[in-house]
């Protein structure tokens, strides 16, 4: 039978924000979206506090199997209208901010059941036409996503079979990406065990400047006045490209013509791209490999290992990077000039024990390659699934 989104929840009810704590007050705890994971759960590591009267809104205090939605917020790669389902057991009271909404499903409505039905929709794109942007913020009518969107509502006790289907394939992805995360972390584990910490250096390896070792290259933007300098002949990497912790660049979404090579700064594969230049701070020393050749901007010093092995390089400067910020000035936040990289100094063991430990993190990709592979099929399975659920293809 079909329905609209709206004939499933109660009326939405809208956040609360409240007011500042003064010291020493006790406040009531706010689900914000930064406590949203993109698999549709709460993570309270960073919850806040606020002064909220929990009288006036007690009808806002949230219940086991709520839908919590995203109704402001958002990116350009990133609509509006994530959710996640209130499932924490406590005698402890919760709210969510203004940011976002409660949708409380009707008796007879599973909540896990539609948390995977919004979570549908949403991979789907639905809500898109749904959102409209005012000062920059993208928001999401949530009324009329609730009155125009139409679904099909199984009986409750196919709703319970295909969340607990759903839930099952869910695990098996979660199990997944633990794995690969603890492949992640042998690699560090394995550097220091054979390194030391490279800042406080216990092992009292020889220290030298960074432009004793590498060539460091900073990078250029062509003049956008001149159309020819832009193309398809190389891509020209920005610091999006450097996505820590991803070992090698993401794929740039412009790219210079061989005119603008010319005039602009490129390096070879086995080059470490590293954000220089950044709006926050904490992206500094953001680090990424060259596996092809690549231009790349202002915002990014280039550094080439020469006689240094490009993996044990890339993973000194992952576990350097508060170190790396600890140098900039604060008057010039954001901004890690070439000369002041160049200025650092790191560790340099013998280039046989670099290459003993690039072996290592070798074997450990290949391992990581076939676990992205089979996480790639349990995703594909897991969407497969979903679409079927939908669909009515399931436990007709």
């Amino acid at each position: 039978m079909k329905y609209k989104l709206a004939d499933i929840f109660e009326k939405p009810i809208s956040g609360e924000w409240g007011e500042e704590l003064r010291e020493g007050e006790k406040g009531t705890k706010v689900i914000r979206t930064t406590n949203f994971t993109n698999l549709g759960r709460l993570d309270l590591n960073n919850i806040v506090e606020r002064k909220i009267d929990l009288e006036k809104f007690q009808n806002k205090v949230l219940k086991l199997g709520d839908i919590i939605i995203e109704k402001s917020g958002g990116s350009p790669t990133q609509p509006v209208g994530r959710t996640v389902i209130f499932d924490v057991d406590s005698n402890e009271k919760y709210i969510c901010n203004n940011f976002t909404a409660i949708l409380r499903p009707i008796n007879n409505v599973y909540p896990k059941y539609v948390l995977y039905l919004l979570k549908d929709l949403y991979n789907r794109k639905q809500v898109i036409k749904f959102q409209n942007k005012t000062t920059g913020i993208i928001n999401l009518k949530l009324n009329d996503y609730l009155l125009n969107t139409e679904i099909t509502l199984p009986k409750l006790e196919i709703q319970k079979k295909i969340a607990n289907l759903l839930d099952k394939s869910q695990e098996l992805i979660d199990k997944r990406k633990a794995q690969i995360d603890v492949l992640d972390v042998l690699v560090k584990s394995r550097f220091i065990e054979m390194f030391g910490d490279p800042v406080s250096n216990p092992m009292n390896w020889e220290k030298k400047k960074l432009s004793d070792e590498c060539n460091i290259i900073t990078g250029n933007t062509p003049s956008r006045k001149v159309s020819e300098y832009y193309g398809d002949y190389i891509e020209w990497i920005k610091s999006d490209n450097i996505n820590t912790p991803n070992r090698y660049l993401t794929v740039a979404e412009e790219y210079l013509s061989e005119k603008g090579l010319q005039v602009g700064r490129s390096v070879e594969k086995n080059s470490i791209l590293m954000t220089c230049i950044a709006g926050s701070i904490k992206c500094i020393g953001n680090v990424a490999i060259a596996d092809r050749k690549v231009a790349f901007n202002q915002q990014i010093n280039a550094i080439e290992p020469v006689n240094n092995n490009v993996l044990f390089m890339f993973e000194q400067f992952g576990l350097s990077q508060r170190y790396i910020q600890s140098t900039i000035n604060m008057p010039l936040k954001g901004i890690l000039s070439k000369g002041q990289l160049s200025e650092l100094e790191f560790i340099f063991p013998p280039l046989d024990l670099q290459n003993q430990f690039a072996a290592f993190v070798n074997q450990v990709d290949k391992l990581k390659f076939e676990m992205e592979k089979s996480l790639k099929e349990l995703e594909d399975n897991f969407n497969s699934l979903m679409q079927k659920a939908f669909n009515g293809e399931l436990f007709n």
